[in-house]
């Protein structure tokens, strides 16, 4: 499911989770850049953020490449910080520190606003929808297993939200005017020298979808917990072909759900491959906000046209249809899904665009979690 519970060692501590992650232009003020960071999932008003982990934005300036990007090495970072929580609290403080010098101090459950960047951090519905059972199935079986009609498995379930929303112009100008992006959303423990990754997002079920399967190829190992301290935009060259091998296999797979071969493969290598391990959200600053952009970017690369929208992720994208769409046709064919078309809370089109949390007490553990 999206990102929760992607790799053992996420497990074990929920509040470095990163369960989503969203990046799109502001629906309410153009010329802004929002970013979203959900952590912590089936949080509930007891749940708070890490105090010793640092929470990261990361964006770098893009330009197209055949059927990839390249990035440049140019960055801009913005991080969040949390205090600890004491005896009877139920709130936390926070800080934002931008790489180009902002600061803003907040607490949770507040917006705030200082200077056009606005924060938001605190309990929110789970934005996320998905049949992750009906994926499951389709994974064991070989055969596509959706209804039109799904059961959204995170239905009425809770996360920490982090909302940054910055103006575009700094950025861009950061970046020389160009306004092609890759963005990560990152956790790690900040140390001199190299801080520590825990777990890195950039497009969504690339690791509980693309890499979670060990035996789809003849290494047969769990290999989320390593890809997750991968830098983003630098895998490194040891691990790589392990990565390569994995997605190739689970490329083939999807692509012959349908029984038609949609993309044929040169030397074992997919089409898909490089553009995928370059693992971020790619937006284009340049374009205003509108809804279903997720991965028309990269479409436009693979068509060798321009694209046409900001790309990104908006929080009610059907990003699994898109995506399965995607890998079984090319998008050239029927529109797959799995039968869920939106959230518990449908986002808003004003800040912080995350929905008040649930704060249900009744709702089982998922039977895919326990497994």
């Amino acid at each position: 499911m999206s990102d929760h519970f992607s790799g053992p060692a996420v497990m074990d501590d929920p509040a470095v989770d990163i369960t989503d992650f969203y990046a799109f232009p502001s629906p309410e003020r153009p010329g802004n850049l929002v970013l979203i960071m959900n952590v912590f999932p089936m949080a509930t008003a007891r749940s708070f953020f890490s105090d010793v982990v640092t929470y990261r934005f990361r964006l770098r300036p893009l330009t197209r490449s055949a059927c990839s990007f390249v990035h440049g090495p140019v960055e801009h970072t913005i991080e969040v910080g949390f205090s600890d929580v004491p005896d009877g609290a139920s709130f936390q403080k926070g800080t934002v520190v931008t790489s180009d010098g902002c600061k803003v101090c907040f607490v949770t459950g507040e917006p705030v606003e200082v200077n056009g960047m606005r924060v938001f951090a605190g309990l929110v519905s789970d934005p996320f929808f998905m049949d992750v059972e009906a994926t499951i199935r389709t994974d064991l079986s070989n055969r596509l297993c959706f209804e039109k009609t799904g059961t959204n498995s995170v239905q009425f379930r809770d996360v920490l939200t982090i909302v940054i929303e910055v103006p575009c112009g700094p950025i861009v100008q950061r970046f020389d005017g160009n306004t092609l992006i890759g963005a990560i959303a990152e956790t790690l423990v900040a140390r001199r020298g190299k801080p520590i990754r825990l777990e890195r997002v950039g497009r969504p079920e690339i690791k509980n979808v693309l890499l979670s399967n060990a035996t789809r190829d003849p290494k047969g190992v769990e290999l989320r917990d390593l890809y997750n301290k991968e830098d983003g935009f630098s895998v490194s060259r040891e691990y790589r072909p392990l990565y390569e091998l994995r997605i190739d296999a689970t490329l083939a797979f999807f692509d012959g759900l349908d029984g038609e071969i949609a993309w044929p493969a040169a030397d074992g290598c997919h089409p898909l491959r490089d553009l995928l391990i370059g693992d971020y959200l790619v937006l284009d600053l340049a374009h205003i906000f509108a809804p279903g952009s997720f991965l028309e970017i990269e479409r436009a690369l693979l068509g060798d046209r321009p694209h046409a929208s900001a790309g990104g992720r908006w929080l009610d994208d059907d990003i699994l249809d898109d995506m399965l769409t995607f890998y079984v046709n090319g998008g050239r064919g029927e529109r797959l899904g799995d039968g869920v078309d939106g959230p518990t809370k449908p986002a808003a089109r004003i800040f912080p665009y995350v929905r008040g949390a649930n704060q249900r007490t009744d709702l089982p553990v998922p039977a895919f979690v326990e497994k």
